[in-house]
């Protein structure tokens, strides 16, 4: 009986190693809300009912199904440079 791995398994249990390492940097890796624009349709935006009247189920470019629920938009998405 031999106790030594062979070079396919070791070669598929470091290879099995590397993908979980690389899943786990991209699953804890820090994601950062986007600021927003540096144009005139956000440059006075700064009240809530500004950014739904864009960016709520109604408007032209709504949030996507994933986006966080919440009312506090300049929590998250703050002005470049601010």
């Amino acid at each position: 009986m031999c106790t030594s791995m062979s070079r396919k398994q070791l070669a598929l249990l470091s290879a099995l190693a590397l993908v979980a390492a690389l899943v786990l940097v991209l699953a804890l890796r820090t994601r950062r809300p986007p600021f927003l624009p540096n144009d005139e349709a956000h440059a006075s935006g700064t009240a809530v009912e500004a950014c739904l009247s864009c960016h709520g189920p109604e408007g032209p470019s709504p949030r996507s199904q994933n986006h966080p629920l919440g009312r506090d938009c300049l929590r998250c998405h703050g002005v470049r440079g601010g």
